[in-house]
């Protein structure tokens, strides 16, 4: 019989453990955050081609400069149709999300 309590006891400990270590590998910092929506003014471009962005900066509606990460293909948003958004004082509305304390761009629409 004490055997018996003992087996269920490692059991339960072992599975305690196991669950513990799987709650706290889910909380990381390469976790990937809500997506969120912010509308603004492009005020700097970087690229890293003629067609490729690297990032670019919007201040938003309450005067906050927010920092955007580009990895990957916008369509039709280039460095060069950003710099047009840029200069004419179109705003844009973009789709991002947080990773590692970084603003990573999902999308980028014409605000409307």
């Amino acid at each position: 019989m004490i055997n018996y309590k003992i087996k269920f006891f490692s059991c339960i400990t072992i599975t305690a453990l196991f669950l513990i270590s799987i709650t706290l590998s889910c909380d990381s910092e390469g976790e990937i955050q809500d997506v969120n929506f912010v509308s603004g003014y492009v005020v700097n471009v970087e690229s890293l081609s003629l067609k490729k962005l690297k990032s670019f900066e919007l201040i938003d509606q309450k005067d906050r400069k927010i920092f955007l990460i580009v990895q990957g293909d916008l369509g039709k948003f280039s460095p060069s149709h950003m710099r047009q958004h840029m200069l004419i004082g179109e705003p844009i509305t973009v789709k991002y999300f947080i990773k590692d304390a970084k603003n990573i761009v999902e999308s980028v629409e014409d605000f409307e």
